[in-house]
Formats: C-alpha cells, sequence, structure tokens
C-alpha cells in the first residue's frame, strides 16, 4: 500500500512540474524560442547545433551551442527567457567527439538552411512548445533531435535534414 502511495505522489509531482514548465513556455512575457534562435545566428558566426531550455534558482533560461567549423571553436550561450539578456558565454576549442555535430551541421549548411528554419519546419506540424533541439548525424543520417512538451507530457522527435521530413521510426514518448 505504502509503495502505491508513494507512486501516486512521485507520479502528480512529475505531472504538476511538466504543466509548471509548459506554463513558463507558454507566458506572454517569455521570448519564443524560435526568435531568440535568430537573434543567435544574426549575431555568432557558424550555426545553433543545440538549444535547451533550463530552470535555475526560479530563473527561466535559454542556452545554446554555437559551433564555428572556421575556427573550430564551440560557444556556450545561455540568455535570460524574458528579455533576451546573455548571461553566460564561453568558447572552446572543438573535440574530437564533435564529428557528428560537424557532420549534420555540413548538411545544414547544403540545404542553405538555419537551424531555426529547420527546428521551426520540424516543430510546424505538433501543437506543443519547444524544450530541446539538437544535431545529430548517426547511421550515415543527419537530423534534428528535438524534445516537445503540452500539458500531456514530453515527447521527443527526429526530423532529417537531408530530405526534410519526419523520422518515424525514432519517436519517444516521456
Amino acid at each position: 500500500m505504502k509503495y502505491w502511495l508513494l507512486g501516486a505522489i512521485v507520479f502528480s509531482g512529475g505531472a504538476a512540474a511538466v504543466e509548471g514548465l509548459y506554463q513558463l513556455l507558454s507566458k506572454q512575457d517569455t521570448i519564443e524560442p524560435l526568435v531568440m534562435m535568430e537573434k543567435v545566428e544574426a549575431e555568432h558566426p557558424g550555426y545553433i547545433a543545440k538549444f535547451d531550455t533550463e530552470l535555475d534558482e526560479g530563473q527561466f533560461h535559454y542556452q545554446f551551442e554555437v559551433i564555428d567549423p572556421e575556427q573550430q571553436t564551440s560557444t556556450k550561450l545561455s540568455y535570460r527567457a524574458t528579455d533576451g539578456a546573455l548571461i553566460l558565454q564561453r568558447q572552446r576549442k572543438l573535440e574530437a567527439d564533435a564529428q557528428d555535430k560537424l557532420e549534420a551541421g555540413k548538411w545544414l549548411a547544403q540545404q542553405g538552411m538555419e537551424f531555426s528554419t529547420l527546428t521551426r519546419l520540424a516543430t510546424e506540424r505538433y501543437p506543443a512548445r519547444l524544450l530541446e533541439a539538437h544535431l545529430e548525424h548517426d547511421l550515415d543520417i543527419s537530423y534534428l533531435e528535438f524534445r516537445l512538451i503540452d500539458t500531456n507530457g514530453k515527447r521527443k522527435y527526429a526530423f532529417d535534414i537531408q530530405k526534410l521530413k519526419p523520422l518515424p521510426m525514432l519517436q519517444w514518448e516521456r
């Protein structure tokens, strides 16, 4: 009996957390993730390889990783979601394991597309809010993996960069 009760408490707490995160993303004083992506693309050389949301000490942030293949650097950026203020910027040389991001970025460039445009195209069919998105390259396929949230929970999807269509075999619920 006590395990059932504990499970009910954990589940209801998780449901409240999902709803709370969804509400934060839906607030009118929160800048839309795609708008922030476009700002990052305009202000930083290279391409976005990763976007994420984070709630840190009551502050809602958007985090980005920008890859500059010419300089062989990775720049981590963190912005406040309410006003777009830059909170953190840290640059370092690309590590050896960044090959998948470089390969996916190459396909993105061949499509003549920005990360924000790809993300908009991939997510437009879903009535949910964007939590995270990142470029992947695996099994000779370059794709955008992204996670959405709505009042029913989180779901993860994949979108083929080369064919510009969903990868239905890569869908997860959580």
